[in-house]
């Protein structure tokens, strides 16, 4: 328990490597489907929307699955929805079947993140929370990076059915990896009122509020910046190239930050990286070019990387060990719902006002604020809920 890099973290950060690498393809969605398919912007929009929500609406009920499944199963049969969905979009270009591969994908990614950070925090020492964290998200990130720029090449040297098989064959070794987690039978509890219960403190409600705007970034990232490329006519390899400061920075930072919040506390280390993105996306609603897209990636990198090992190791502060998959729930509903209100809200955004600069400014706004917010966070460290 004393030690941070148990052997817990050590299994589900390879999984999660390798699975995450796969699971960069979901930057490539709109391109891919949009040269393969006849489908309309909205139709590729939805299957997105449809795999965010559901995951959103999960993190309020994943709870029960849990009970029925144990922690093991909810995390093996999890992780087999991340391959099954790209299965699904290789073998067939069915809208309604791709459909339902989001909807059961989306109890996965709820069941796999909430049971995987749970079982990362049982496994060390409070004094440790923020580095294994850490180490937990920079693992994932890394994948994520790593796969952005080898399904990129990938896609641009072989064809588009490459990145998908890329893809497939990274979550398989991920798939696999998992089969040695651990099993940890712990009696946890269930029940909406308790979950919401945890949403009653102020310092859930402004950690809600970080992750609900840092998810905003990420969306944003996927629904808007594919726009920037193809309005400059460029291909896979553009994309990859901007999008891919992005995961860069959320693996340094979330390596980094982790430490820093066991050392500092949670909320001095989120006030920085808001101040950059803000900085960031208002840079490149000036002046959209590669240059300025790539810093305003890096930006949302920062806040990708350490809002969610900030938040993780904050539930591992403020709840015990009984009851804490359900403040991944209440807490990480808003990142969800931040995904979603972004993937719908940048095209919404883009046709109102005809171009990108506006959106950045937008967000540039919203981050400016969740860096005072992190101001008033630092008073209330000691609350638990």
């Amino acid at each position: 328990m004393g030690k941070y890099i148990s052997r817990d973290l050590k299994i589900l950060s390879i999984a999660f490597f390798f699975l995450f690498m796969g699971s960069s393809f979901q930057q490539f969605v709109r391109p891919y489907l949009q040269e393969s398919t006849s489908w309309s912007e909205m139709q590729i929009s939805a299957i997105l929307i449809t795999l965010y929500s559901v995951i959103m609406v999960w993190r309020i009920f994943i709870q029960y699955s849990v009970k029925l499944l144990g922690d093991y199963f909810s995390i093996v049969l999890a992780s087999l929805t991340y391959s099954g969905f790209v299965l699904v979009l290789y073998l067939t270009k069915q809208y309604p079947l791709v459909i339902l591969a989001a909807l059961v994908w989306g109890w996965g990614g709820a069941s796999l993140w909430i049971v995987s950070s749970t079982q990362v925090l049982d496994a060390v020492s409070q004094s440790r929370y923020g580095r294994a964290s850490g180490i937990f998200y920079g693992a994932t990130h890394a994948g994520f990076a790593i796969g952005v720029l080898l399904l990129g090449r990938m896609g641009q040297q072989y064809g588009k059915d490459a990145i998908l098989l890329t893809a497939l064959t990274a979550m398989v070794i991920g798939n696999v990896a998992m089969l040695s987690v651990p099993r940890r039978r712990v009696n946890r509890e269930t029940g909406i009122r308790t979950l919401f219960s945890v949403m009653r403190s102020t310092k859930a409600k402004i950690v809600s509020f970080f992750l609900f705007a840092s998810a905003l970034g990420f969306g944003f990232l996927l629904g808007a910046f594919t726009g920037v490329a193809r309005a400059k006519e460029e291909s896979f390899i553009y994309l990859a190239n901007a999008a891919f400061l992005f995961p860069l920075a959320r693996f340094i930072v979330s390596l980094v930050g982790g430490s820093i919040s066991d050392k500092l506390g949670r909320a001095k280390t989120l006030i920085l990286p808001f101040f950059v993105c803000s900085a960031g996306l208002f840079l490149a609603g000036l002046w959209s070019n590669i240059f300025t897209i790539g810093i305003s990636a890096f930006g949302l990198g920062l806040l990708g990387g350490l809002v969610p090992v900030a938040a993780m190791a904050i539930i591992g502060d403020s709840a015990n060990i009984e009851r804490r998959h359900l403040a991944f729930g209440a807490l990480f509903f808003w990142r969800d719902l931040g995904v979603v209100f972004s993937l719908s809200l940048g095209q919404y955004l883009l046709v109102r006002l005809g171009e990108f600069h506006q959106c950045f400014i937008i967000f540039a706004f919203i981050f400016l604020v969740c860096a005072l917010l992190s101001i008033v966070l630092i008073k209330r460290e000691a609350e638990a809920f």
